[in-house]
């Protein structure tokens, strides 16, 4: 379950955005152009099938990485997204322990998941398909996440403008050569990235 995550990519990353999206409640002239990731508010959830018919709902903790996405090129985003495999969290030691092993996440010899992108595909204003290299366990595979950017608002705290983004894939295990437990944990790992873009500096 090497990709159980999923990162980003998730995403790398995985979580994942871009995409030029309309201005909504804000004067044009306070739009930023440029924008960042904010880290602390990225999620990285997955789930996968366990024991035939039940599911396991997951989490990795400990992401880092950087997202650079120009409002009027968004084309030109670029993605650099990693997941740290030992902050897995599937709610229960028993769980955590089974994934973490050597023969599915391996975190001993690979303590992380990267999503860098290679390339934007624009479907509309709001989405996109963004294709990248997904490395997992030492190997690394073209990965394509669908990218969802919201309307632009602003945070209830800080007041400052923010886009919320949603980055979705799937990911076949099997294709990373990981494949242990075949009766117990599902070859194929949907991934769900959410988080927030704040305005570069």
């Amino acid at each position: 379950m090497n990709a159980p995550i999923t990162f980003l990519l998730k995403i790398t990353l995985t979580a994942c955005l871009l995409i030029s999206v309309p201005v909504m409640g804000l004067a044009s002239t306070n739009t930023p152009q440029k924008w960042k990731m904010d880290v602390p508010k990225t999620n990285v959830d997955f789930k996968v099938a366990y024991l035939g018919n039940g599911t396991i709902d997951g989490q990795f903790n400990k992401v880092n990485g950087s997202i650079n996405y120009d409002m009027k090129n968004p084309t030109a985003t670029t993605i650099n997204f990693t997941v740290h495999t030992h902050s897995v969290d599937a709610g229960g030691n028993l769980r955590n322990a089974l994934l973490r092993r050597k023969e599915l996440l391996n975190i001993a010899q690979y303590p992380t998941m990267t999503f860098v992108s290679k390339k934007v595909n624009m479907i509309n204003a709001k989405e996109a398909n963004v294709t990248g290299d997904f490395t997992v366990l030492g190997q690394t595979k073209p990965l394509t996440v669908r990218v969802t950017l919201a309307n632009m608002k602003n945070d209830p705290v800080t007041q400052k403008p923010i886009l919320k983004f949603r980055a979705t894939g799937m990911i076949d295990r099997f294709t990373y050569g990981v494949t242990a437990f075949p009766s117990i944990v599902g070859n194929m790992i949907p991934l769900d990235i959410t988080g927030s873009l704040v305005a570069a500096n």
